[in-house]
């Protein structure tokens, strides 16, 4: 087994995975308890779309076990919307990292992801980045601090030497924008994403098993020169990313129980769960 690897899924709130992932009937309200028992780590989507409130994020750290950890999608307020212009997104990144202090022990990483028109070509775009970066670094821990980058323009050695530089760890992508660069950054942290290749969508793909086979011998490449490797499935679509990520735990020997006998454990027709008495 190899150690250091987490892998998960993009979110758990999602109506078409009742039935491939979740019992049928399952309430959204006890996915995540479900979740938790076939991954010990997620990547939150909901928080690029909005910020959650207080409640919501400490109604999580109590449904998880203590081992599980969450990786933290920085609201797109600022990173879209605003483009990381600091006279446009003022104090929302203030807003939001105090927002997550309830969940601060569980958060391994918290993704920047850029949008893919935010270009190192655009000499106001570089110089908004590297701001950003500097007033992470010197309010928030750099080391958590993951990029991902959606313009091919980013992907150059000047950039990866900064990140090295400033501890900050570069996320590997698996999707049609970009080449998936196995660039450590990071010493202490890599970080993965399969999107996917979807035709229309990217998200709607399910990878193959030659693809997730293929990518096993990389992921090890990748944590033999990252002490910890976080990986997550956006495939989302139909429960793809949950399907690709428990093949992946497979071919790199991660144990995890039977997504079959979980579901088969629990009956929220009848308000029964025997989840526990599984595990």
């Amino acid at each position: 087994m190899m150690v250091g690897i987490r892998i998960g899924t993009s979110g758990w709130s999602y109506d078409d995975w009742l039935g491939p992932v979740y019992p049928k009937g399952l309430k959204k309200s006890k996915m995540l308890e479900f979740y938790i028992h076939l991954f010990k780590t997620c990547e939150l989507n909901t928080s690029f779309y909005h910020i959650p409130r207080m409640h919501v994020i400490a109604s999580w750290t109590r449904k998880v076990p203590d081992d599980f950890t969450f990786s933290v999608k920085i609201f797109k307020g600022i990173t879209h919307d605003a483009k990381l212009d600091p006279r446009k997104y003022g104090t929302l990144l203030e807003q939001y990292m105090n927002r997550f202090k309830p969940l601060d022990s569980k958060i391994t990483a918290y993704l920047l992801q850029l949008p893919p028109s935010f270009s190192k070509d655009r000499g106001e775009h570089f110089r908004y980045f590297r701001a950003f970066l500097k007033k992470w670094i010197q309010k928030y821990p750099p080391e958590k601090l993951v990029v991902e980058f959606r313009h091919l323009s980013w992907m150059d050695d000047e950039i990866f030497q900064f990140l090295k530089e400033e501890g900050i760890a570069y996320c590997i992508v698996v999707e049609p924008l970009l080449p998936p660069v196995l660039e450590i950054t990071n010493p202490n942290l890599s970080y993965i994403r399969f999107h996917g290749f979807g035709e229309s969508i990217w998200f709607d793909y399910l990878f193959e098993h030659e693809e997730i086979r293929e990518w096993t011998e990389k992921v090890k490449e990748v944590a033999k020169k990252a002490a910890n490797v976080n990986i997550y499935f956006n495939n989302h679509f139909s429960g793809y990313a949950v399907q690709n990520a428990l093949e992946l735990m497979d071919f790199l020997d991660i144990p995890h129980p039977s997504l079959q006998r979980l579901r088969s454990q629990h009956n929220p027709q009848k308000g029964q769960s025997r989840l526990d008495t599984f595990l």
